[in-house]
């Protein structure tokens, strides 16, 4: 039986790093590119359209499957089991992949099947070599142990010129900077590419735009508790950008989201997710539904994000709140089970520290809902009731509820203990737990009913 080799890449353009890469494929099988169709890994739109991109694969006798739907939704992390599932669904036998590694393949292979056996995609360390890669591997790892289907996983050396690695990124640059293919850019690029990107050049179809008019609409009309609706968006984006309004261009809406910590892939994710209009709650079942597919890893499931909210909340009383974070991503089952040198190990953070927070804190489940109260005016408990509609939204760092009755919106401060607040504004800032507020009276006092994850 013909083997067949998936290749996992944008193609934007093809350039001669990709062409090793396609021949080491061939020495294996058949090579299938899966290509991002609408938007690019980086959450942009590409630089050239599918047709052209399939047009360049097939001058290489390469097939070109296109992947939609996932690059305006989730970050790359969450894609990746994904994209492995799309290829193993297809009978792909193989996946090859490069990597500038300190690293050897031998130790590739052992570090991703751990994790795999963990189901830990989140916790790889960002400060380790090739954690992309290992991210991959391991994916393809705890799809066949979840499936038994295991595609053999191939790791090659990068492609270089001049000692130097060659970079779409470059190459996209150059030619919409100079509006043609110098002789640099020439250098790292195959026949066949250049006469695609020069035929693309001369009908104006080079670097596909947003859909600015409806991007423009929600960064400039949406309210602070609606942008919290949209997937990727946390309460300091939301803050930041309406305090930015008003919004003329795409760029311009960089520098808010920068100024709430966000790095700049994860800004145009954002963007896209603005743009599409695609909300938390949308994100949540789609993560669901491959969850249920033994597709999505354990740490990635909503249930894992609003555990791990929760376990931030109350471990921050003790420990600073981002090293609580980074020993939950490194294996909150080993911190139960006191495992506590692989905790940190993973985690980098101190093992005094970790055993410390181990024997003041245990296990508790996260609450299925809150109650909070709500700082009403005397006039204002009068004009609100069980049907008025109610949002969560944030001022100055504080959470409210916002109401809205006929022709007015009423803010009132939320009310809960100082861990159920944390807990909360963690869940805000999760980017992917739908979050959701009712309005209740009970004995003549008014309350918030607040849900999140996928009963809300």
């Amino acid at each position: 039986m013909m083997r067949k080799v998936g290749m996992g890449v944008d193609f934007d353009p093809v350039h001669k790093g990709h062409i090793h890469l396609i021949k080491e494929g061939k020495k294996i099988g058949k090579v299938c590119a899966y290509i991002n169709e609408d938007y690019t890994a980086h959450h942009t739109p590409p630089f050239l359209s599918f047709e052209a991109r399939q047009e360049m694969c097939s001058e290489l006798g390469v097939e070109a499957i296109p992947v939609k739907g996932l690059h305006y939704r989730l970050p790359l992390s969450y894609t990746v089991p994904i994209r492995i599932h799309l290829m193993a669904n297809d009978g792909v036998t193989d996946i090859i992949d490069a990597a500038a590694s300190r690293l050897t393949v031998d130790e590739v292979m052992k570090i991703s099947k751990e994790f795999a056996d963990k189901e830990m995609l989140m916790g790889i360390p960002s400060s380790w070599p090739d954690r992309n890669l290992i991210r991959w591997v391991a994916a393809n790892e705890l799809y066949a142990n979840h499936h038994k289907k295991r595609m053999g996983y191939h790791i090659t050396h990068t492609y270089k010129i001049d000692n130097e690695t060659v970079s779409g990124r470059y190459i996209r640059k150059s030619i919409l900077e100079t509006g043609r293919i110098t002789a640099p850019v020439r250098h790292l690029l195959p026949d066949a590419s250049i006469k695609i990107i020069e035929r693309e050049l001369k009908d104006g179809n080079l670097s596909l735009k947003r859909d600015n008019d409806t991007l423009l609409h929600v960064a400039n009309t949406f309210s602070k508790s609606k942008l919290l609706t949209i997937a990727n968006i946390n309460v300091a984006a939301a803050e930041e950008l309406v305090m930015g309004r008003p919004y003329n261009t795409e760029q311009e809406m960089h520098y808010p989201l920068r100024r709430a910590g966000y790095q700049h892939v994860l800004q145009n994710l954002v963007i896209s997710c603005m743009e599409r209009k695609v909300t938390k709650k949308e994100v949540a079942l789609l993560i669901d539904n491959y969850s249920k597919k033994g597709i999505t890893p354990a740490d990635q499931k909503i249930s894992s994000i609003i555990e791990r909210a929760y376990f931030v909340a109350r471990a921050s009383r003790i420990l600073d709140a981002s090293k609580a974070d980074k020993i939950f991503r490194a294996g909150i089952k080993d911190f139960w089970q006191e495992n506590l040198k692989e905790v940190a190990n993973l985690s980098e953070v101190d093992l005094k520290e970790i055993k410390s927070l181990r024997e003041k804190l245990s296990y508790e489940e996260p609450p299925k809902d809150l109650l909070a109260g709500v700082s009403l005016k005397h006039y204002e408990t009068k004009q609100v009731n069980p049907k008025t509609v109610c949002a969560l939204t944030a001022h100055n760092g504080e959470l409210f509820a916002e109401l809205r009755i006929p022709n007015k919106v009423i803010m009132g401060k939320l009310k809960l203990p100082a861990a159920e607040i944390t807990f909360l504004r963690y869940l805000l800032d999760s980017q992917l737990v739908p979050v959701g507020a009712k309005l209740e009276l009970q004995e003549e006092k008014r309350r918030i009913r607040i849900f999140y994850g996928l009963t809300q």
